[in-house]
């Protein structure tokens, strides 16, 4: 039985396509009345001026119990379709559906509509019309089904006059208003399809949902044999994203080109439609896991205990080892504990505050994105070089926020404790450790709420290590006891900072060119003869004025800094693919590819790069198997390269995905990479 209606409805369907009509019928001039459907063709206005667009539409009045069809007719069916019949030098658009709804037709589900359906077409005439009046004409098929299916036409015209201004009328002004509010809404949403096995998932950011108000979301395809459009449709919505979970057709694509489509969101009345959506997935590969709250801020609380351990991390945590060893036997060095604790947290809710801000402004960043400012890099490189000298011995500048100047800790006051915290947190920005990618991609998609307390846990996490050695006095016991040997490791200390200005500066070459890394070269200089001007001078009121005036030179020379274009990153290596979505899409199409998503400032990418992805047996590995390699470089703020970290729930790099030949999904590797993970995963393809 199921096969017979369907070949029914395509014998009909096939009919109607070619004009070979049982019951053809003769229409008025404004007005066809059929069986089932009473069809009329309506201007929006009551005469037209040359050059000027206007709106007409076709008006289905469908009999109670009977549907006509959509764009996308659904499982079985046949959409309405209008041939025009213009006068010369006259277009018209397309035309702007207003949104289905599904429609169970025995074991079929299809997309159209009952009651009624207003179809608006914007027609644009030539720029002079030397008649008085135009005719416009429309052929207009349809199938109108209820427990049969009927093909139905009718022939429609309408006479409008030409005038030296259109003139509105205000009788069919309401209906096209009415129309309007059914036309899915063209907004700039970003919709990201994942997909595994047979499950399609797209999540849409939608920003400013009332979300106790949704009841119903509804996904309907442009293209047919998307999705099986008689499986139940599941969601959930948060305060910033929808996720809604479909079955795909059977000839579905592994990777299609298109899932274009609209969304229909329904609020608490039920049956009440009050928004549509037109959206693009870009593909994205695999379904993320789905995270709970607890589970993200338990791995992000593991991954910033892993942060202590990261390489970026390391000359920060050098001046507090030394500070903990210096008030290790002080009656206040929990108190000392706390305090950085709260620096670390502190800074952290900081940055995830400015970094929800940029986004909710619309702009793409994710974890990191202080160090793609050129501005920043300078202020740090700065930074490290005057806490080198300091820890050098060559300037003391006896400041109780730092807690360096002397080697009495009584005199160290706790702002020492909460700067370190904040200094260790923003150097620790450009490492993404394990644990952390999974958790921050989460936190991105909740509310403003929930994201803070997953970016309070990682703050946490890295700072309670120090606070655990301060609170337990069987570790504290085992820390040296202060003497001479201190100065000795107070100036060692100082060159794993003068090595961090030294990476920043390579990192802002790469970012600005060597013209702006002169400037800060030069504005190094200035600082460092200032400080060696201060110690000239008796005078407080002169060496002030002096120094003061020499140092607003580095200031202003970091002001100027500025971005250059940016290279490719296939520059002096032709087997590096710079990553687009065009160039993925055709080093796709020629067989297996990974994908290198990695940064300058990220000291995890560069290790990982050194030590893994450039060794020969790599590299060997990526040529027996073919794999064209791609790297996107996020040195620099690149909204391309943001969109595609989100649409793996990723927030920062580094990322890497294996994509294999066979067109399916990509394997998302871990981010503290090893030989032996990304060969057997190469083996695997």
């Amino acid at each position: 039985m199921r096969f017979w209606n369907w070949f029914c409805l395509l014998f009909v369907s096939c009919l109607l396509q070619h004009d070979l009509f049982a019951n053809e019928i003769q229409a008025e001039v404004h007005t066809s009345v059929s069986n089932k459907v009473h069809t009329s063709l309506i201007s929006e206005v009551k005469s037209i001026e040359a050059g000027q667009s206007f709106w007409i539409a076709v008006k289905q009045i469908i009999e109670p119990g009977w549907h006509t069809y959509w764009k996308n007719a659904g499982d079985v069916g046949a959409p309405i379709n209008i041939y025009w019949d213009l006068p010369e030098g006259f277009e018209a658009s397309n035309i702007q559906w207003p949104y289905p709804e599904r429609i169970p037709y025995g074991d079929f589900t299809n997309f159209g509509y009952h009651d009624e359906v207003i179809l608006l077409t914007e027609v644009t005439p030539r720029e002079t019309i030397e008649k008085a009046e135009v005719e416009i004409k429309a052929r207009v098929e349809w199938l109108v089904c209820k427990d049969v299916c009927i093909p139905e036409q009718a022939n429609l015209e309408i006479v409008l006059p030409v005038t030296s201004e259109k003139d509105i009328d205000e009788r069919q002004a309401p209906i096209f208003a009415k129309a309007r509010l059914k036309l899915p809404q063209h907004a700039p949403i970003k919709a990201y399809l994942s997909r595994e096995r047979e499950k399609l998932q797209i999540s849409i950011a939608l920003p400013g949902l009332a979300k106790n108000r949704i009841k119903t979301i509804t996904y309907f395809p442009f293209t047919p044999n998307t999705i099986n459009n008689s499986a139940a449709q599941t969601f959930s919505v948060n305060d910033s994203e929808i996720r809604l979970r479909l079955l795909a057709h059977e000839e579905l694509d592994n990777t299609p080109s298109s899932f274009e489509g609209i969304i229909v969101v329904g609020d608490d009345v039920g049956q009440g439609l009050n928004t549509s959506f037109v959206i693009k997935p870009m593909y994205s590969g695999g379904i993320a896991f789905d995270l709970t709250l607890w589970a993200a801020i338990i791995l992000a609380f593991l991954g910033g205990i892993i942060l202590n351990f990261m390489p970026c991390v390391f000359p920060v945590l050098s001046i507090k080892i030394l500070s903990l060893i210096e008030t290790a036997r002080g009656g206040s060095i929990k108190l000392h504990a706390l305090v950085y604790f709260f620096g670390v947290v502190f800074s952290f809710l900081g940055i995830a505050i400015a970094l929800l801000f940029l986004r909710a402004a619309g702009e793409q960043v994710g974890w990191g994105f202080q160090l793609q400012s050129p501005i920043v890099i300078g202020s740090l490189a700065y930074l490290f070089v005057i806490l080198g000298l300091n820890l050098s011995g060559l300037f003391e500048i006896r400041l109780s926020w730092l807690g360096l100047g002397d080697m009495n800790a009584s005199k160290a006051g706790y702002a020492a404790s909460f700067f370190t915290g904040v200094l260790a947190s923003v150097v620790a920005a450009p490492c993404t450790a394990p644990f952390m990618g999974a958790a921050l991609g989460y936190a991105i998609t909740q509310s403003n709420v929930v994201a803070l307390a997953v970016f309070g846990s990682l703050g946490a996490g890295m700072a309670t290590p120090f606070c655990l050695i301060s609170f337990l006095p069987g570790l504290l016991k085992r820390l040296p006891r202060p003497g001479s040997w201190m100065e000795t490791l107070r100036q060692l200390l100082a060159f794993p900072l003068y090595a961090s200005a030294i990476w920043l500066l390579w990192v802002l070459g790469i970012q600005t060119g060597p013209t702006n890394m002169l400037y800060i070269l030069s504005g190094l200089l200035i600082v460092i003869f200032a400080i060696w001007l201060s110690k000239q001078f008796v005078n407080l009121l002169v060496r002030n004025i002096i120094v003061g005036s020499l140092l607003l030179i580095p200031v202003i020379l970091l002001g100027s800094l500025h971005s250059e274009p940016k290279e490719s990153a296939a520059v002096g290596d032709n087997s590096v693919i710079p990553y687009s979505e065009d160039a993925l899409q055709r080093a796709r199409n020629e067989g297996a590819v990974f994908v290198n998503f990695t940064a300058a400032w990220c000291i995890t990418c560069k290790v990982n790069e050194i030590t893994v992805l450039k060794t020969n047996r790599v590299r060997e590995a990526f040529a027996g198997k073919n794999i064209k390699y791609m790297e996107g470089d996020w040195t620099r703020e690149d909204p391309v390269i943001t969109e595609a970290l989100e649409r793996f729930a990723r927030t920062g790099v580094p990322l890497y995905l294996l994509y294999p030949a066979d067109g399916g999904n990509a394997r998302i590797l871990p981010q503290i990479l090893t030989e032996g993970i990304l060969l057997r995963a190469i083996d695997d393809l």
